[in-house]
């Protein structure tokens, strides 16, 4: 008989990977082996170390014991229920299930599970979540072609944000961290500018690089670090949009008069805030459809993600990837479990 295994935080800071019931494969559920699953560096670790503020929106996840986690992962159909054509058995699907080796998902389910085209391989698929999440922010941004913007991040939702910044029309995108090792994971295109934020001051290089030193129309916060609003608001032009993709982990400290003579705006851009449940004639981009155009985008070799990937675990060995990123997660980008035995 076929055994379960899922990564769980039982304690803070503490991982393991343990035996788990097999999933009950309801009338309308598809059972899915999972090839490969992708760790969110920053909602897990986050988790995970519990280091946000006591009253922080945060909170109300961090709950142990056995806290399960993930939200990205790739398979195959391996069964079925009463009511589900047995035809897709077989079939590879992206899901947002935890990080386990078999998971349940309803087969008419319209978000949180994607075809895979034949393609695109499962290591690129899984970032449909995240692709997601952060075309949410750029349509939200209004960013039009030939627009300049700066992303304040190079991690994995930053570096997203970047291609579809392109994508969208930016002909130059700023992209500020403090890991060197992230920032030559951006795709080698002059578009892309990447500025190491610890030897250099991230608004002056912007300046310097903009018509008139004006700065950009828009700047995307992907850090989740709140003592970089103010660095990141310096970055904006006159009626410049500061986009928050990430969920940051604390409160900001914002000149609002600043803001106020300068005509910025403040966007928050949170998944579930910028995309509509269901599609409309006025907005037809729901969390679906973007992660859609994401895989067509793969699947015409119109975008490249698989330079991101820098480690892959064994679902064995799971704990050793969370104590590596734990350790030093700026030496990291897309990390995966492979969940193969």
């Amino acid at each position: 008989m076929e055994k379960n295994y899922k990564v769980i935080f039982p304690e803070k800071k503490k991982v393991q990977v343990t035996e788990w019931p097999m999933p009950e494969v309801g009338d309308n559920d598809l059972l899915i082996k999972v090839d490969v699953s992708q760790i969110s560096t920053g909602t897990e670790l986050t988790m995970l170390e519990a280091n946000v503020e006591p009253d922080s929106p945060w909170q109300q996840n961090i709950v142990y014991p056995n806290l399960c986690v993930g939200y990205s992962s790739v398979g195959h159909i391996v069964a079925v229920g009463k009511d589900v054509s047995p035809d897709v058995i077989g079939k590879r699907v992206f899901a947002q299930a935890f990080h386990e080796k078999y998971a349940v998902y309803p087969a008419d389910a319209y978000e949180g599970l994607m075809w895979v085209p034949e393609n695109v391989a499962s290591e690129d698929a899984v970032f449909c979540a995240i692709a997601s999440i952060t075309n949410g922010s750029i349509r939200c941004s209004e960013i039009r072609p030939g627009d300049a913007c700066v992303v304040y991040g190079a991690g994995i939702i930053g570096q997203m944000v970047a291609r579809f910044a392109k994508a969208a029309g930016s002909t130059r995108v700023f992209v500020a961290d403090i890991s060197d090792l992230r920032l030559s994971k951006l795709p080698q295109d002059p578009c892309f500018i990447p500025i190491n934020s610890t030897r250099e001051n991230v608004a002056e290089v912007v300046k310097k690089n903009t018509i008139g030193g004006e700065g950009v129309p828009v700047v995307f916060e992907t850090t989740g670090a709140p003592a970089l609003i103010p660095q990141e608001l310096a970055c904006l032009c006159q009626r410049g949009k500061l986009i928050i993709t990430s969920s940051p982990k604390g409160k900001s400290l914002v000149d609002l008069d600043y803001c106020n003579r300068m005509g910025i705006s403040i966007i928050g851009a949170h998944n579930f805030a910028v995309h509509p449940d269901v599609e409309t004639p006025f907005n037809r981009w729901t969390k679906r459809r973007d992660s859609d155009y994401f895989l067509e985008l793969l699947s015409k070799n119109q975008m490249t993600v698989n330079e991101m990937h820098t480690h892959r675990f064994h679902y064995k060995d799971a704990v050793a990837a969370y104590e590596m990123l734990m350790n030093d997660r700026t030496q990291a980008l897309s990390v995966l479990i492979d969940w193969e035995d």
